[in-house]
């Protein structure tokens, strides 16, 4: 479980030049008025940038399997004055929300899902016919933290995936060191 100073860590480490948040807001091509799912929130940092970008007619849902996670982004969401942000606690198999969203983000999480392709199918019933997931996780590589804990996902791995359940990769992106960007669509009928 994580705590106070290590979901601020979280939100350092996602903040920090290196990692490129912004440039992967910008590419996420969030809207005014969107309705943007960020599953595996942490620390809520993604969750609090999103909602700059999708106004006051927009909503974000910061969604988390660990109630202390929420916790702290329900505290800072209220210390910042931030209205259109909702935090759901999710199970490890899928999520329950009230409304369809126009994306799902999930950054460093892929990875600890146990059955992913039955994880995206259900997720996809929250997704609106062109909505769209992006994942960002670590690729392997030697001598890493990440390769060391398992903590990677392999393009091929994450394609064939996300193929099971329904979805295709629509774009692909390669500013990010050691990390997949990939940004999926669903499949037509």
């Amino acid at each position: 479980m994580f705590n106070e100073f290590q979901l601020k860590m979280l939100n350092r480490e996602a903040s920090l030049p290196k990692n490129s948040p912004s440039t992967i807001i910008e590419h996420l091509n969030i809207k005014d008025g969107m309705v943007v799912g960020d599953i595996g929130s942490g620390g809520g940092y993604f969750a609090c940038e999103f909602s700059k970008k999708v106004g006051k007619e927009g909503q974000v849902y910061a969604i988390d399997v660990k109630e202390k996670s929420l916790d702290y982004i329900t505290r800072n969401l209220e210390k910042e004055g931030i209205t259109n942000v909702k935090t759901i606690l999710a199970q490890p198999h899928g999520i329950d929300l009230p409304e369809k969203v126009d994306l799902f983000f999930l950054r460093n999480v892929f990875h600890h899902l146990p059955e992913p392709a039955e994880y995206f199918k259900s997720i996809g019933r929250f997704l609106k016919d062109n909505g769209k997931i992006a994942i960002i996780d670590y690729e392997k590589q030697k001598f890493s933290f990440t390769s060391i804990f398992g903590h990677h996902t392999s393009f091929n791995v994450l394609l064939d995936i996300m193929e099971r359940a329904g979805f295709y990769p629509l774009e692909k992106h390669d500013f990010l060191q050691d990390q997949l960007f990939v940004i999926f669509a669903k499949k037509g009928d």
